[in-house]
Order: structure tokens, then sequence, then C-alpha cells
């Protein structure tokens, strides 16, 4: 028998004993409404087995602390602090959002097992420091977890201790090394840093300002946002062409092009058609699109005599406000394409239903050298 199935007594679970206990996958995930650069995270990663010093030494100390600055200026993260103890670590850091904060943390582990033979345990912990939190709190409280577990009297006493230095250069010699130890700091250092990082905002994240659907106290219906005064049209929204902008006069369709065609206008009338209305009405405009043999409805075809007798208007309308199981494609496609459109609509038709004798004698002949 496996010894899985044996309890701590080395006695035979009993059939049909519910399974033990598994550790739940952490889901490290963040809400979509935080702004990363923010957002604080107190992240502990601990090494396997607990209670086996791994990263309390002065090259693997140094060569941790090294890892974190090079991802600090490479914008992989900011890390603000981090404390090593024997068998974990602690850390502050926020992370952007190009890259989830579980992939970096994962990366970060698999580069320091593989340089360092750190054995870690699987994932790692995370908690998002939240606004009634106080970011100097849980930084001293990190800052004290050597004397906590009785490790050293003084915090200063602790060399294994890293703290980010915006005022600091990268190089080398000025990075982690104080006082002969990896990553020391002073607690004054580690204090007047966090009061800059807290403290100093020169952006204009704080400016006075309402959010789209925020509430207000201000005004009687308790909303930021303000109706436009009556009567008023937005700029370039006037819309009084409304041929132009309906396929309509007078409520009736409009029977002729309400622009100018030309060349160019013919084809990026099929360009849009063949990108935008082939797929249910095909490039013939038979209406046996892609999507109709994958069984949405058939639309009747362009050339059927109904289709062919309709007013151009009728077809920029159509495509304006929907018609049947089509809906409408007015935000989808700016006026200007919609006529070039329901004029490619129209050569569709005229080259379909096309006889020869519609042909100049010139060209005709043309046509007939060519046979």
């Amino acid at each position: 028998m496996n010894s899985r199935d044996r309890n701590a007594n080395g006695r035979a679970r009993p059939p049909g004993a519910p399974g033990r206990p598994q550790r739940k996958k952490l889901p490290h995930e963040r809400p979509l409404w935080l702004r990363p650069e923010d957002e604080i995270f107190f992240i502990t990663v601990c090494c396997e087995p607990r209670g086996k010093n791994q990263l309390c030494y002065s090259n693997i100390g140094r060569a941790i602390f090294d890892s974190v600055e090079f991802r600090n200026q490479n914008a992989v993260w900011y890390a603000h602090l981090v404390c090593l103890m024997p068998d974990h670590l602690h850390a502050l850091i926020s992370f952007p959002y190009e890259r989830p904060m579980r992939q970096i943390i994962a990366d970060w582990k698999r580069f320091l097992a593989t340089k360092l033979k750190i054995e870690w345990q699987r994932d790692f912990f995370d908690h998002r420091l939240r606004k009634e939190e106080s970011y100097r709190e849980k930084a001293d409280y990190i800052r004290a977890n050597p004397v906590r577990a009785g490790l050293v009297t003084q915090l200063e006493e602790w060399p294994y201790f890293w703290t980010a230095d915006p005022q600091e250069s990268a190089s080398s010699e000025d990075r982690v090394l104080r006082g002969g130890a990896p990553g020391g700091r002073a607690l004054p250092i580690l204090l007047a840093v966090l009061v800059f990082l807290v403290g100093c905002r020169p952006d204009m994240t704080n400016q006075p300002k309402a959010t789209p659907l925020s509430e207000s106290d201000f005004f009687s219906n308790g909303a930021n946002a303000r109706r436009p005064p009556a009567h008023t049209v937005a700029r370039g929204d006037a819309h009084e062409d409304t041929a132009f902008y309906t396929g309509q006069t007078n409520g009736t369709y409009v029977t002729q092009l309400p622009v100018k065609l030309t060349r160019d206008f013919m084809i990026r009338g099929r360009e849009r058609f063949d990108a935008i209305c082939a797929e249910c009405h095909d490039r013939t405009g038979s209406g046996n699109g892609m999507v109709v043999q994958r069984g949405f409805p058939q639309p009747p075809s362009f050339h059927v005599d109904r289709m062919r007798n309709a007013p151009i208007g009728h077809f920029f309308d159509v495509m304006t406000n929907g018609y049947g199981v089509m809906y409408s494609y007015a935000t989808r496609v700016e006026p200007d394409d919609r006529w070039a459109i329901a004029a490619y609509i129209r050569a569709l038709q005229l080259s379909h239903n096309a006889a020869l004798s519609d042909v100049d004698s010139a060209d005709r002949a043309t046509l007939d050298s060519k046979k």
C-alpha cells in the first residue's frame, strides 16, 4: 500500500475516507480598476524545506539584491524593499500591467534557482496594501522580522536587507553594500526614503477632477456628468444635408447618388463591400456568403427585380438603421463609405444583368477581339 494512504500512526486510511486537503493554487489576480503605479504588494516567497538556511549568506544575498536592482532598472517591476530571512524572504513590490505578477515572480524564482541553487516552495503569497494600511508600518514590520525571530537584537545588525534609493547611482560600488554587508541600510535612511516615496507625488494624480459616472454633492441630481443645454449640437454633428445622412428627402428615398461618382469612389466601395458585406451577401451580391453557408439566414439577392428597382437611398438606409436580422452599421461604417458601398451594389447589379447591346460600339469591338 502506498505510504500516502496511511495516516500519521501508520494505519491504513479506510475506504471512502475524504482525501487529504490539497493546497489551493493562489490566484494572484489584480482587479482591473487598479492603477499599477499606485499599488504596492507585500510578497512572501518561502524556501523548501523550511528551517534550512538557504538565503542568508554573503554571496547569496548580494546576488539576490543584484537581481532585484536589475529588474528595477529594466522596468520589470519596482521593488521598494526586500528582507531576506534564512528560509524565506519578504518584499514590497509594485508591478506593471504588461505582464502578470505570477509570471514575473515565477521567472525571478526560476532565475535564482538556476544561478544560486535555491530550492523554492511552489508559488508565493501576496497581499495588496489597501488605503487604510500604512506603507511605513508595513515596512517597519518587515524590517523588524530578524529581531522578532531572535537572529539579532538591533535592526541595524541585520545585513540582509535592501531598499530602493532613487538618489543613488546604479554602479556596483554604490549598489547594496553598507557597513561591509550586502544590502545593509540604516533605519533613518529607510524612513527618509519611505517618506519620500509616499509623500512626494509631483504628477497630476491628485488634481481635483470628476471621473466619469461618479457621484457629486454639488449638483441636485447627485451626478457629476451634466446634460448639454437644450438645442445644442456638437461641432460637426449638425447633419443639415438630410439626403446625405439619411438617404431620404421629405420621407422618400433618394434615387440619385448625393456625392460625386469617381473611379476612386467605386474602388473604395468595392473594398468596403468585400470587407464588410461579403460575409453575408458574398462578393457577387447573390446572398450566399460564408456565414450563410454555415446556417445564418440568407439575405435576398441584389439581382432580383425587387432589389434592382429599389432606389439607391434604400441601401444606404438599410446600412444605417438595419433591416430584418441585419443590424445597423451606422457606428461601424462612415456615411461616405455607406454611399460608396451603395454605389458598388449598383455596379454589381449592372454587371450581373448587362447585355452586350449596353456596351458602346467602340468598346464592343474590343470585347469581340478578346473572345
